[in-house]
This record gives structure tokens, sequence and C-alpha cells, in this order.
């Protein structure tokens, strides 16, 4: 019976100290280049016209940019076409080569896109935006098997400026289409 109690007690403390310091956890990791990885950031104004960006980049090396204020821009599958923006959308795809796509990738890395703060109990203080912001960020991100999805708008002012950073570095913006008119 000692025999069969040290071996059991011994695995039991290897997968212990495996699962609790497993670097699965780590929120800082390199990218490894993969064309399952992608990151889709959205960006909404605020304030006057409800202009929205989406952004998808995907690690083979296509980044698509949609924008405008049509609902199509934040839902693909959107439904109601008597909007009276719902012409107002853009669409334009870029190819840049893979190993770019692994940099920005681990540049959303290393500014904390994966990095969650300890949840204290009892403590509901939620970071709130600046008063001065006239756009919300969201983003959703699958990078090396890892995923992330942002419910609430983007508050780490690093990770913030880097996505912003990121949108207007494939971003054109373009005129505003207009409703047309039928002509029969």
């Amino acid at each position: 019976m000692k025999i069969l109690i040290y071996p059991l007690l011994a695995f039991f403390v290897v997968v212990f100290a495996g699962c609790k310091y497993s670097p699965v956890d780590q929120p800082y990791f390199t990218v490894e280049k993969s064309g399952l990885n992608w990151a889709e950031i959205r960006q909404y104004e605020t304030g006057g016209r409800q202009h929205r960006i989406r952004m998808r980049i995907d690690g083979n090396g296509i980044v698509t940019v949609r924008d405008g204020t049509s609902a199509l821009v934040g839902n693909t599958f959107a439904a109601n076409i008597k909007h009276e923006n719902w012409e107002d959308i853009r669409e334009n795809r870029i190819t840049i080569p893979e190993e770019d796509t692994v940099l920005i990738f681990q540049s959303l890395v290393d500014a904390g896109l994966f990095y969650r703060p300890q949840v204290i109990p009892y403590v509901t203080e939620v970071p709130t935006l600046s008063t001065n912001e006239t756009s919300l960020v969201y983003i959703t991100a699958n990078i090396n098997n890892k995923t992330v999805g942002s419910s609430e708008p983007i508050a780490e002012p690093v990770l913030l400026e880097r996505l912003k950073l990121l949108v207007l570095t494939f971003y054109k913006p373009q005129p505003i289409r207009k409703k047309r008119q039928p002509t029969f």
C-alpha cells in the first residue's frame, strides 16, 4: 500500500503545481505565426452622427476595414433595409505580409490585451472612460488559441491608444454615401 501512496502523492503535487503555474494563464507571451490568429476592433463615435469603424486583421495578412453609419458596419446580419443610413457603408481590404500581422498581434499582447487585473472581492469599482472621449473602442481576438472579447469599452490607456493607432494605420476616411432616389 505504501508503494502506491507515494507515487500518487507525487503525481498530485506535480499536477497541482502544473495547473497553478501553467503558462496558459500568462497574459504576456510570444505570438506565433498562424493563419488562425485574428483580431477585430470596433470603434463607435459617441457624439454627432453615429459613425462606426470595424477592422479585422487575420493572421494570413488580410486586413478588412468597414466604416460608415449603416448598421451593417457593426452587424453583418442587420436586416432593417428601411433605415435612413442603410447604404452608408464602405469596405476596404488590404493584404500585408504575415510577418507584419505577427508584429501587430505581438504589440497588442504587449499592451496588455490578455491582462486581467486581479479581482478583489467586494470591490465593485469599474474603470470609467474619461469625459473627453469621443469614441468607444471594443476588441475581440483569438491569438495563439487564447481568446478575449470586451463587452465593455476598453479603458486601459496603453491598450486603448494602441488600438486607436492601429485603426488609424489602416482606416482611410471616404465621403458619406447619400441614399439614392430610384430613377424610373
